[in-house]
């Protein structure tokens, strides 16, 4: 189902099975249609700190998309490595699909309380223009961007900007808002908007530190995305970990906001 659904989208390894070595060791979140016997969507998570423990840093997905050491993994404390999210092509019609795969990865974190930072590849699929794509990181860039973190990561094939863009810092500030720079996208490409993925990762406050080209996933653009769990609004955590989980969680790490 990975590779079917990533080649809809301008992604995907090419192989008839999008497989690789890192799926052993990673945990798997599924979804279970039970009325009609089907596999609704699926996540892939790593559990930072136990794949260090058996393999080292090469243990880590991310880490053959971006270049980083020890340090940037410091800078989250007990991770989870978030990455090959799907769901299958007759359920993405519906966001109750993306909404039940949340709440499962809520569920997990509340149930393992002590990790406190989500952060893995975000894909901008080949299907987007150049124009779109270069759009997409310089906005990411000036409104989404942790300087402090993105010191500590690189990129060995980054994207191939256009050195004068058709837009200025008024038009990128004005971007600021979701809905329209999801509507100037579409306007570029054909309706597509802001990667739904991009944006339920921005909706957590999520912040890029790198952006990458991956020739072996059809060349799709990925930005390097950080999530930390204790700085979500407690009511936006709560719509995936329910209101008194998210309490506890926040309480726990002594973080609470409205």
């Amino acid at each position: 189902m990975r590779e079917h659904n990533f080649r809809l989208v301008g992604e995907g390894t090419g192989q008839a099975l999008d497989i690789d070595q890192f799926d052993k060791d990673y945990q798997h979140l599924f979804i279970w249609d039970k009325a009609n016997n089907k596999l609704v969507g699926a996540y892939r998570l790593g559990l930072v700190d136990t794949l260090l423990a058996k393999h080292g840093i090469q243990g880590l997905y991310s880490r053959t998309l971006f270049d980083y050491e020890h340090p940037f993994l410091a800078t989250m404390g007990k991770s989870i490595e978030m990455g090959r999210s799907v769901i299958a092509e007759e359920y993405q019609k519906s966001m109750s699909a993306l909404l039940l795969l949340w709440k499962g990865i809520a569920e997990f974190v509340h149930r393992h309380p002590d990790y406190t930072h989500l952060f893995g590849p975000v894909s901008i699929s080949s299907d987007y223009s150049d124009v779109a794509r270069q759009l997409l990181t310089d906005t990411m860039t000036l409104h989404h961007y942790d300087q402090d973190s993105a010191q500590h990561v690189s990129a060995p094939n980054p994207p191939k900007l256009a050195a004068h863009p058709n837009w200025n810092a008024q038009l990128l500030s004005a971007l600021a808002d979701m809905q329209l720079l999801s509507r100037v996208i579409a306007r570029l490409d054909q309706g597509k908007g802001v990667p739904v993925l991009l944006r339920q990762y921005l909706s957590l406050n999520g912040k890029l530190v790198s952006f990458n080209v991956d020739p072996d996933f059809n060349n799709a653009l990925d930005g390097l995305i950080v999530v930390d769990l204790r700085r979500v609004p407690q009511r936006s955590l709560a719509r995936y970990m329910g209101s008194d989980n998210a309490g506890h969680y926040l309480h726990r790490h002594n973080h609470s906001t409205p």
